[in-house]
């Protein structure tokens, strides 16, 4: 659960200008406050966290990371610390790290029980969840309709959320692609272990493009993922290859078996910035959230609430961020994401 999104606070001032890239950060810093604001108002035990770290293997990513705390402060926030390698293996157990960025505004909980908590409180408050009931059309209109398998919903507004791929939604398949994401969760370590990965349970991920990323969960299992399958499909030995990963990172752990392995979707715009907007004049979205959906999904939700209250100067300002198509159609699309992510995925192997 960290602030921002994939790209830097100077690339949105260079390519929006600083007011506009001061509001989408902002956003995502509220986004934050919201979340914990959740936990505390609903009660939610989903074991928060304070600390995110993004370490750095080569001088070039430390170099990025320290840009990166830069314009952050150039935006207000200068609490974003820089350790150097000293300090980031004091805080992480591993010798490859020459240095890091910390947040100690992000954090990391469990996002499964802090979803049901939400779930439970919007139900108390009225709301009707209906699971199994996977759109499959959108009818625009003055009052818009949601075609299901079993039926339909007419409403007088339509709000998309994540990836989309119901007939009457072809503009928002044709600017984003869906990649597979791996998790493995060690068994329970002991006290002895845990302490060798870490000093004190924070989030980290690496400054690579294709990153490791990993955190202990409350009952001391290491959660590890990476390796991002971008051809979307749960191919056989994710487990493993995942488990090589960690392994690199982590030899004391080759004795130490994987109790649990697990994917899900991330989705992807070709400038990896969420993408806002309006489909018809009663139907928006927002999607594109690059396996950022944590923060993202909660505060974007606000914002495309306040649109269709009437408030839309903080949605108008993510709607003017234009998304292409990707390039291929429908047949080579992905062949071509998955050679372009194969090249990043060898400059990573190059840059350790």
């Amino acid at each position: 659960m960290q602030r921002g999104f994939p790209k830097s606070p100077k690339y949105l001032i260079d390519k929006y200008g600083k007011a506009d890239a001061k509001l989408m950060s902002d956003v995502t810093v509220e986004g934050i406050g919201l979340i914990k604001q959740r936990i505390a108002d609903f009660n939610i035990d989903c074991a928060f966290k304070p600390g995110v770290l993004v370490t750095a293997y080569q001088p070039g990513q430390l170099t990025d990371l320290r840009d990166d705390s830069a314009g952050w402060a150039e935006l207000g926030y200068p609490e974003m610390r820089i350790l150097d390698a000293a300090e980031t293996r004091e805080l992480v157990h591993v010798p490859q790290y020459i240095g890091g960025q910390l947040d100690e505004v992000g954090g990391h909980f469990h996002p499964y029980n802090y979803a049901q908590g939400l779930a439970r409180a919007a139900v108390a408050k009225g709301c009707r969840i209906y699971e199994d009931s996977r759109a499959i059309e959108i009818i625009h209109g003055d009052t818009p309709k949601v075609r299901t398998a079993k039926g339909e919903v007419t409403a007088k507004y339509v709000i998309l959320g994540g990836a989309i791929k119901a007939k009457g939604t072809e503009a928002l398949t044709r600017r984003s692609i869906t990649a597979a994401a791996h998790v493995i969760a060690t068994e329970p370590l002991t006290e002895e272990l845990a302490k060798s990965i870490m000093s004190r349970k924070v989030a980290v991920s690496d400054a690579r493009f294709i990153m490791d990323y990993y955190r202990l969960s409350e009952d001391n299992r290491l959660l590890f993922g990476g390796n991002c399958n971008y051809s979307d499909m749960d191919m056989p030995g994710e487990d493993k290859r995942l488990r090589d990963r960690m392994l690199k990172i982590f030899p004391q752990l080759a004795q130490t078996k994987i109790d649990h392995c697990w994917y899900g979707p991330l989705e992807f715009t070709i400038n990896r910035l969420p993408g806002l907007g309006r489909l018809s004049k009663n139907v928006y979205y927002a999607h594109g959230f690059g396996g950022q959906g944590v923060v993202a999904t909660n505060i974007l939700g606000k914002v495309v609430a306040e649109a269709v209250a009437g408030q839309a100067e903080r949605f108008d300002v993510f709607a003017r961020v234009k998304h292409q198509d990707f390039p291929g159609g429908n047949w080579l699309k992905r062949p071509l994401f998955v050679l372009g992510m194969s090249w990043y995925r060898m400059r990573d192997a190059l840059a350790g």
